[in-house]
């Protein structure tokens, strides 16, 4: 292992050699001028960062913490680099991650120095162990980056986490429902306290693919009645949504009424598990046996939507999508759209194919 300063055209890099290999990192914005006081000053802090650097290459070898910075808990590091996170879901995700952290380590906690390769290989196995593979990678993501942050502010020699592969995640079976059971459940009665109020959010939610958060947050003023659209603001990702609403969605609205103002749908709750007991017993009554949430809507809208003939990028703008690829798993979701896209084959005459 070695570490020397290389000068190219007045620019100054380090020159590492390591375990076979070399690389030139450059440092910074220091650059020769031929002012001799001034380069003397320059090659000056050019060794200091050689000698720094050599250091934190001989700590990684060796597994020795840099900086007593090193001795900070996990915990606090993580409190005191996210604690403040952006957007309440990330604040909960972090929380979370805080809180499986406690239950991994008995109530303890670790110091940044003391983490290595094999004890974040262990709280991912434990985390997959009570967990599904995709949350398990959400809450280790949050250790991973205060991990490689500790590590990018020399508080510990190298990234553990570095070199530790992802949980394989199994892709999730996506619930819809098709235009039979759709009205299967319109015609079904949930007959439960709230019930109605949730059915006519969720079939508005089937033709217009809005999350739940959104249609709980909807209001009147978001309606646009003369271009019969939603114009809404998602709560989810904060970008701005135009949804066309059809004939049943408007419906399903009371849309031709004036006048209206306030939610459009007051009568829902904040509460899930209350919600989700009224859709399994809706759900049966309709004689459907899939089980069905707030989610299932915005499945169903997508799906329907493109074996209707919707193209994807259009589908993404609708349901508010930042990237096309997040859209694309709905492409999976049917049968239909394959068998479709094979007979739009042209037919060919293979008769004289089969006698020779």
């Amino acid at each position: 292992m070695g570490v020397n300063i290389w000068v190219n055209r007045k620019k100054l890099f380090l020159d590492i050699y390591r375990n076979g290999e070399r690389k030139r990192e450059r440092l910074g914005s220091l650059a020769l001028t031929g002012i001799k006081e001034a380069d003397k000053e320059t090659m000056r802090l050019a060794e200091i960062a050689k000698a720094r650097r050599a250091q934190q290459l001989f700590a990684g070898e060796w597994n020795i913490a840099g900086s007593v910075q090193g001795k900070q808990t996990l915990h606090s590091f993580i409190e005191s680099c996210f604690g403040g996170a952006a957007g309440p879901r990330r604040r909960m995700t972090v929380k979370t991650v805080l809180n499986r952290l406690k239950r991994y380590l008995g109530g303890k906690d670790v110091q940044l120095c003391q983490i290595d390769e094999k004890w974040f290989s262990g709280f991912l196995e434990w985390l997959k162990g009570g967990t599904e593979p995709s949350s398990a990678n959400l809450y280790a993501s949050v250790v991973r980056a205060a991990l490689r942050l500790a590590a990018r502010r020399n508080v510990i020699a190298k990234n553990p986490a570095a070199d530790v592969p992802s949980l394989k995640t199994h892709e999730k079976k996506i619930v819809w429902l098709n235009a039979a059971e759709l009205e299967a459940l319109a015609g079904a009665g949930a007959g439960f306290p709230g019930s109605g109020e949730i059915k006519r959010a969720f079939l508005f939610a089937c033709q217009t693919g809005l999350r739940v958060s959104d249609l709980r947050s909807l209001d009147w003023g978001d309606i646009d009645r003369s271009a019969m659209q939603v114009v809404k603001r998602q709560v989810k990702t904060g970008a701005q949504a135009y949804i066309p609403m059809n004939k049943t969605a408007w419906g399903l609205i009371g849309g031709g009424e004036g006048g209206c103002s306030g939610p459009v749908f007051p009568g829902l709750n904040a509460g899930k598990q209350f919600d989700y007991g009224i859709f399994r017993r809706w759900a049966e009554s309709a004689g459907i046996s899939k089980k069905i949430g707030w989610h299932t809507a915005r499945h169903t809208f997508a799906v329907l939507a493109l074996e209707g003939g919707t193209d994807i990028y259009t589908l993404s703008k609708l349901l508010g999508h930042t990237d096309v690829k997040t859209t694309q798993i709905y492409a999976k979701a049917t049968d239909k759209m394959k068998r479709a896209a094979v007979d739009s084959l042209p037919e060919l005459k293979i008769s004289g194919v089969l006698q020779g």
